[in-house]
């Protein structure tokens, strides 16, 4: 077996750069603890074939294994998650990773617009923080057509979630949703860690939600990166639901997602004080197609319920929620695997990809990157299912 000279440090790095102790990355390599040990402190040298399944565990490049040291390394944009929280210490590699992914992307497709002639979107940076949040709202409503007949007939918050993702796509902007990394169900997007992210760009924004957390609180995080695109301020959040976060720009774009979903005005004259909370609660949620999640922190912030009582529903919904998805995840089988991939790449950049293909523009094995598919076979059932109906070029 060819063995070959890594620092032990440089292991070190990697193996602590994935989070796992000496005793999970043994069990990981199917070698000795001891072993690993060895070469984690530099006595002896690692076989390739290992270091080769260190830089997959860690997610880094094999050849970096080899430089002189560990480099520094931080999130590629800015950081808005919420001080205190022990992730801030070290990004987890599936998170920074992700948003790598996420801007060769929007890179590409950046590239392909331009060659297409897309001009500038007037949205991005159109407001500041200090600009009214009531007014941005409006905006992003008119854009997202919530005031359109047709978003109160959706039945549910879910299908108002499908309704804003597609409305964004249609304003162009790129959404993709998914809670692994890349196609590894290994490697999971721990919501705890992040809610999503947002790249502004005047030609092709891009947002990111976390789809691994709860799916009522995508909804609010979906207008809030989007509010995110209209201060222009690219960045990663993790918590904008319920914890109250100290940056003036981050209290701002809260300020807005809720007023998008739950308008004060609407809320204050749907709530009968004469009626019970639970009630008023679901009639917000029936009435304006949200989830009960920001139905109770839209009452909480309008002063129509205690603290106290916003505690003891969102608790309850949290719970209520978990059981579900636990329920869900019993079931057998498993979503639609072109479904997911639709999402995790966003509509409009896939079918942006396909089109090149189709021309002859683009070679097969960079849209199976881009796209995340593994054969020509795939790559047309997911054209079908998208419904691209040019034939790909051969």
């Amino acid at each position: 077996m060819m063995q070959t000279i890594i620092k032990g440090e440089l292991i070190q790095w990697s193996r602590e750069r994935a989070g796992l102790s000496r005793e999970e990355v043994a069990k990981k390599l199917q070698v000795d603890l001891d072993r690993f040990i060895a070469w984690e402190e530099g006595q002896s040298a690692i076989p390739f074939t290992i270091a080769k399944k260190i830089s997959k565990i860690s997610l880094i490049p094999l050849g970096l294994l080899f430089a002189d040291a560990a480099p520094e390394e931080s999130l590629p944009i800015a950081d808005f998650r919420t001080p205190g929280s022990q992730t801030l210490e070290r990004p987890s590699p599936e998170l920074i990773e992700t948003i790598h992914d996420a801007k060769r992307k929007q890179e590409w497709y950046r590239e392909y617009l331009i060659s297409q002639d897309y001009e500038h979107l007037p949205f991005i940076g159109m407001y500041r923080p200090d600009n009214d949040p009531k007014q941005a709202a409006g905006t992003i409503a008119r854009l997202l057509s919530i005031d359109s007949p047709e978003y109160p007939r959706c039945r549910d918050w879910q299908e108002s979630l499908r309704y804003l993702i597609n409305h964004a796509e249609d304003a162009g902007i790129t959404v993709i949703v998914t809670s692994i990394f890349r196609n590894n169900t290994r490697r999971p997007l721990i919501s705890e860690e992040f809610r999503g992210f947002v790249l502004s760009d005047p030609i092709a924004p891009l947002v990111m939600i976390n789809g691994s957390d709860a799916k009522p609180a995508q909804m609010f995080t979906l207008i809030h990166e989007i509010a995110h695109l209209f201060i222009d301020a690219s960045g990663v959040l993790d918590s904008p639901l319920l914890t109250p976060l100290p940056l003036p720009q981050e209290q701002w774009c809260n300020q807005v997602a809720a007023e998008v979903l739950a308008p004060s005005d609407q809320v204050i004259s749907l709530w009968d004080r004469d009626s019970d909370d639970d009630k008023n609660l679901d009639t917000l949620r029936k009435k304006l197609k949200i989830s009960r999640l920001v139905a109770i922190i839209r009452a909480f912030n309008l002063g129509l319920i205690t603290g106290t009582d916003k505690d003891r529903y969102y608790a309850d919904e949290m719970g209520r929620i978990i059981a579900v998805k636990k329920k869900e995840q019993e079931k057998p089988g498993g979503p639609d695997p072109h479904l997911m991939r639709r999402y995790k790449t966003g509509r409009n950049l896939a079918l942006a990809v396909l089109s090149e293909v189709s021309s002859g523009r683009m070679l097969y094995r960079d849209a199976f990157s881009l796209l995340g598919v593994k054969n020509a076979s795939s790559l047309k059932e997911f054209a079908e299912r998208l419904g691209y109906h040019r034939e790909l070029s051969p």
